[in-house]
């Protein structure tokens, strides 16, 4: 299932962003679930199955579909991505295989840092790697973050030479994810 929404959303997007790999890869990147796409208002995301709010992020960022996920946002003049996912099932596994199953397409990677984080009052799990894709280096930094009910995964991804300059934006962000209920 992942790879069948990795193929669709790479094809579906490859003439929305064409020239910067970590934009390519958070672009196709899913959790790769088959549910119905929820609704955004006022920087609440609503699904069947959770509803929950991140912080609002700047002007200069928009919106972007992204299948078999939840939400994206690029940023152009950056050239950058934000993503969060959500996956509700009965399934128990520990935040660093969750962590390390957001970049299994990735032939080439290595973190960089792992530490132990808080989303929402409970842990989380912060990634960086250094990774590659059609031998573009670019980096990403991913959080994991497991709820009672649900599974959250939330992603960001830069050039090497962009990615510290910005990484405030995707810390705020992440540090204003809310989860409102979830079944």
């Amino acid at each position: 299932m992942r790879k069948e929404a990795f193929l669709s959303i790479a094809f579906s997007l490859i003439f929305l962003v064409s020239s910067c790999s970590a934009t390519k890869f958070l672009m196709s990147y899913a959790s790769g679930d088959d549910r119905k796409p929820g609704k955004m208002k006022d920087w609440v995301y609503t699904a069947e199955l959770n509803s929950y709010r991140v912080a609002p992020l700047s002007q200069a960022w928009e919106r972007v579909p992204i299948e078999g996920g939840d939400i994206a946002f690029y940023n152009p003049a950056s050239d950058l991505i934000l993503t969060v996912s959500s996956l509700c099932t009965d399934r128990d596994y520990d935040l660093q295989t969750l962590s390390d199953s957001l970049v299994v397409g990735l032939g080439k990677k290595r973190v960089k840092l792992r530490k132990d984080i808080e989303v929402d009052g409970a842990a989380g799990l912060y990634t960086e790697y250094e990774a590659f894709l059609s031998d573009e280096k670019f980096a990403l930094a991913t959080v994991v973050h497991k709820s009672p009910k649900c599974d959250y995964d939330f992603s960001y991804s830069a050039d090497p030479a962009d990615f510290e300059a910005n990484l405030g934006e995707f810390i705020d962000f992440v540090s204003g994810f809310e989860e409102l209920w979830a079944k």
